[in-house]
């Protein structure tokens, strides 16, 4: 509690003194048209010069209405000048930015674009930041520049700072694996827990504008995710006219890509859409070793299973959809979603079992078959209506959306000890989740840069899981229901949300203040069992933002949140899921929701070409998630979730990018953090305590104008877990681009685990039981494709980002 008072201090102190400052700068903005035809001029070049000496201050260009802004200019005298590339310049005439006259509208300027150029070639370039922070997140640039046939989401997300992915797909946060993933600041089922890793292999890196990484989001997101937000914005072309991207390439092992993404806005509306298949290829490999003490008889016990898989997955992601303009103002728009996954799984698991004397208890083989499939549509409508004054918005989202899926697995059972006939049984698992989402936001700007966020959210879920198990009995010559291993689980969740934030800057200090109201009903049916169960809770989830501007270069941030992390269906059903005679896995019906406190201090220095971002953070968590695994037999164990006691964690995050002369550019960032697990309610002795680190290091070398190298490093330490630690894990990757400008085409050759190192280890230590289990993935993976860009003239791109296939 004295933490919190002490932050709650530090706010109103901050806030406290803030009617006290003065702004020290202003905006100047204007437009440029062509003097003949009276149309905006989009591209020209407008250069904001600081008087008497003439010394240029900012750069800038119009944008599509031919519209510009200089924001935070100093208060001073000033001209601007103007032009369109290798024209002459024109330059209005003097004018001041005072703190009577904050805010310089320079009016419609006018330009007599006559297409002279005084060179013989001109070639404009604007290298964009890798990185910078603003208030309340930091945003990676990685798609506006990119153009890899090869890529996914997830090898996009594997070179993003404090941002990991494990060996299955799984996205985690500075260490912790509760993430909410957005898809254009808006939640999707295709980033549900269960199937987004899936979804993040297949969707293509190419596709997306930008990353943004929100450790301490404000009231306006959901709550959910305790390690924070991951947002995913897709390019959206607005731009009069047509174009498209084709995205083809082919890899080792069979594997292929193929993408289409097409725009065409010939005025009123807007049409895109975007298709990608994806041929996969994911053979996997398991060793795990467990030792345990036997308290029956009081004996060491020894199992080793050996385990191998092979699957080919066939991914199919689609969307559609149009905007449409009702007039000036307001805008209607529709989009649909689509992606459907099959795939034919094989494996096989060798198990054995040892007494102490390593005499052969048990030794079989276990052998899958498995045709599964997951689809998921999702349909969205949207309506936005922008008032006269700019920014002053209202827009309303409506969202249906459903997600089947099946997994039909068979199993054969050879036994070699004791020697007894071949059984077969079978588990056949058709979970199918429908949703309904509706949100109301509303964005109201005021004098001196400042703007209130207000809206609804307000969501219906249902998840309908249908677990079915049997075996076949040779003496009656059929398949017979095992109810030990059939069961229906039906959960339903409904939240409704209302939030505000307010925040201005005042002189040199920023401040973003929000509150979110929830209340949330949740209904479980174990419908097998008929156990019935409800919840429901009231919260509020504060958050406050402040940064402080040193210099023009430095700036200075604090900021805090609430956040909650709610158990999923499966982590409430308690009915166990069979996955093989040694292994299953059920819910707790007495999961209580993780919440989280979470504050983080931070600097960022930007000056050219180089950023540099520092940052302390600590989270206090209370009734934490974590996986626990017991034995319920001699042989058999039972994984599930439990709440820890406490779970406290801090740690320390940097960030840099550079360029090393005009053709090498280097990103790196690390995080180092503490962790301390407190799980005596569970049964384990005492506080539990590890540092971990993880590092990242990528280096692009522009050999030519057209041609780019890019290594790609990845470092994670050892982590500490509930029961035990997962062990370091290491990555590289290679890739080489090649651009043919006059066509419009580029050459893109990656390789994936340069040194077939990304393997995943995990140990349980506990006095009962010790595990000790390895996976790996396939071995290295080479992809080599062409990207082609068709229709309206794209512009010259830089800082081309090669995306790897890190991905099973």
């Amino acid at each position: 509690m004295r933490f919190f008072r002490a932050f709650a201090a530090l706010a109103f102190l901050c806030t406290g003194y803030l009617p006290a400052q003065t702004t020290e700068s202003g905006s100047v903005s204007g437009g440029v048209l062509n003097q003949a035809s009276g149309q905006p001029l989009e591209y020209a070049t407008l250069a904001l010069k600081k008087m008497p000496a003439g010394e240029v201050v900012r750069k800038t260009a119009t944008d599509a209405q031919g519209a510009f802004v200089f924001e935070e200019v100093p208060f001073g005298d000033y001209t601007v000048s103007y032009s369109m590339v290798g024209g002459d310049a024109k330059e209005t005439m003097p004018f001041s930015v005072t703190p009577q006259h904050r805010t310089v509208d320079l009016g419609q300027l006018p330009l007599a674009p006559d297409g002279t150029v005084r060179m013989e070639k001109v070639e404009v370039s604007v290298r964009r930041e890798a990185f910078y922070n603003s208030i309340d997140r930091k945003v990676y640039n990685v798609g506006k520049d990119i153009q890899s046939v090869s890529g996914s989401a997830s090898g996009l997300l594997q070179n993003i700072p404090s941002v990991q992915v494990d060996i299955e797909g799984n996205v985690s946060l500075r260490g912790n694996d509760n993430v909410l993933i957005l898809i254009n600041g808006k939640p999707s089922t295709l980033m549900a827990t269960a199937n987004r890793a899936d979804v993040l292999a297949q969707m293509p890196a190419d596709s997306i504008e930008k990353i943004e990484v929100i450790t301490n989001p404000s009231a306006k997101y959901k709550p959910d995710g305790t390690a924070g937000i991951i947002n995913i914005a897709l390019k959206r072309k607005h731009d009069p006219g047509y174009s498209g991207v084709l995205r083809v390439s082919a890899g080792n092992d069979s594997r292929s890509n193929f993408g289409l993404s097409a725009n065409y806005n010939p005025g009123k509306y807007n049409v895109f859409g975007t298709v990608s298949v994806r041929q996969d290829y994911r053979p996997r490999f398991g060793q795990e070793t467990r030792q345990h003490l036997d308290a029956a008889s009081s004996t060491l016990i020894t199992t080793i299973q050996n385990s191998v898989e092979y699957s080919r997955p066939l991914s199919r992601l689609a969307q559609i959809g149009a905007d449409y303009y009702l007039d000036k103002y307001s805008k209607v728009g529709a989009t649909v979603n689509y992606n459907y996954r099959t795939f034919f799984r094989t494996g096989s698991i060798s198990n054995l079992t040892q007494a102490a004397d390593s005499t052969t208890t048990s030794d079989y083989d276990r052998l899958r078959t498995d045709p599964e499939w997951q689809k998921t549509l999702e349909f969205g409508t949207t309506y936005q209506h922008s008032f006269a004054d700019e920014g002053h918005e209202l827009s309303l989202e409506l969202k249906r959306d459903r997600h089947w899926e099946q997994e039909d697995n068979h199993y054969t059972n050879v036994y070699r000890t004791p020697l007894t006939p071949t059984s077969l049984d079978y588990t056949l698992i058709k979970p199918t989740e429908t949703g309904t989402e509706l949100t109301a936001d509303y964005t109201q700007p005021f004098a001196n840069d400042a703007k209130l966020d207000a809206g609804y959210a307000g969501e219906v879920n249902k998840n309908d899981m249908d677990f079915r198990g049997g075996f076949f009995d040779p003496a009656l010559g059929t398949w017979v229901v095992d109810t030990t291993r059939t069961n229906r689980f039906i959960y339903r969740d409904s939240i409704h949300a209302l939030y505000a934030t307010y925040g201005r800057p005042i002189g040199r200090i920023g401040i973003l203040g929000g509150i979110r109201l929830e209340q949330t009903y949740i209904n479980t049916n174990q419908v097998t069992a008929q156990l019935t169960d409800k919840n429901e809770y009231f919260r509020l989830y504060p958050t406050l933002h402040l940064s402080y501007n040193l210099t023009d270069t430095g700036q200075l941030q604090l900021n805090y949140s609430h956040r909650v992390h709610r158990p999923e269906s499966d982590d409430l059903n308690p009915f166990p899921e069979y996955q093989d005679p040694y292994n299953l896995r059920a819910g707790n019906p007495k999961l209580r929701p993780e919440e989280t406190h979470s504050i983080e201090a931070g600097y960022q220095y930007r000056k050219d070409d180089t950023t540099y971002l520092v940052a302390v953070y600590f989270r206090d968590t209370y009734h934490a998630f974590t996986t626990v695994t017991r034995y319920i037999d001699s042989v058999t164990l039972l994984t599930t979730h439990e709440n820890l006691a406490s779970n406290r964690s801090g740690g320390l995050e940097l960030a840099a990018t550079t360029t090393l002369g005009p053709r090498v550019s280097l990103n790196f960032s690390s995080n180092a953090f503490y962790s301390e697990v407190d799980a005596t309610n569970l049964g384990f002795n005492g506080h539990r305590s590890a540092v971990a680190w993880d590092a990242k290091l990528n280096a692009d070398w522009h050999v030519s104008k057209t041609a780019v190298i890019q290594l790609s490093t990845n470092y994670s330490a050892k982590r500490l877990t509930a029961q035990g630690y997962r062990l370091p894990t290491y990555v590289a990757s290679l890739g080489l681009r090649h651009d043919f400008k006059a066509k419009n085409i580029a050459f893109v050759l990656t390789v994936s685990d340069l040194f077939n190192s990304l393997k995943e280890r995990t140990v349980i230590d506990t006095p009962v039981l010790h595990d000790d289990s390895t996976r790996r993935r396939s071995s290295r993976i080479i992809y080599a494709g062409f990207v082609c860009n068709f229709g309206k003239p794209t512009k010259k791109k830089k800082d081309d980002a090669l995306q790897f296939d890190d991905q099973l």
